[in-house]
C-alpha cells in the first residue's frame, strides 16, 4: 500500500503485513498507556513516547538517517498527524476513509497527502 508522508514529501510504499499490523496495534496500545501515564503527572516518560513515535515512524517507513531527523523537525501536531495516518492505512482505512474522517472531526486520523 502506498503511504503519503507529505510533511517529508515522501511516498513510500509499506506491506499491509500482519508484522505491521501488528506492529500498528502494539503502538497504539503502548501509546493509549502512555498517554494516560504523562496525563497523570509523569513526565519522565515524555522523552520515551516521543522516542516511540520516531521509531515507529520510521521503522514502518523504512526512514534514512536524514528523513528521521527531518521528522524530528516537525512540530508535534505534525508527527501525530503522520503516525495517525500510518496507524489508519495499516488497519485497513483507505485514503477517502481517513480524509471523510478528518473532514467529520474524527479524533486520531490524518489526511492524507494531497
Amino acid at each position: 500500500m502506498e503511504i503519503k508522508i507529505k510533511q517529508l514529501k515522501k511516498t513510500v510504499e509499506v506491506k499491509a503485513s500482519i508484522k505491521n499490523l501488528k506492529k500498528s496495534y502494539k503502538f497504539a496500545k503502548n501509546m493509549a498507556e502512555a498517554e494516560e501515564k504523562i496525563s497523570e503527572g509523569n513526565d519522565e516518560l515524555v522523552l520515551d513516547y516521543l522516542d516511540s513515535i520516531i521509531e515507529f515512524v520510521s521503522d514502518i517507513a523504512k526512514l534514512s538517517k536524514k528523513e528521521k531527523e527531518e521528522l524530528e523537525e516537525l512540530e508535534m501536531e505534525e508527527l501525530m498527524e503522520v503516525v495517525s495516518y500510518i496507524v489508519a492505512k495499516l488497519q485497513g482505512a483507505s485514503d477517502s476513509d481517513i480524509k471523510k474522517a478528518k473532514e467529520n472531526g474524527e479524533v486520531g486520523l490524518a489526511q492524507e497527502s494531497e
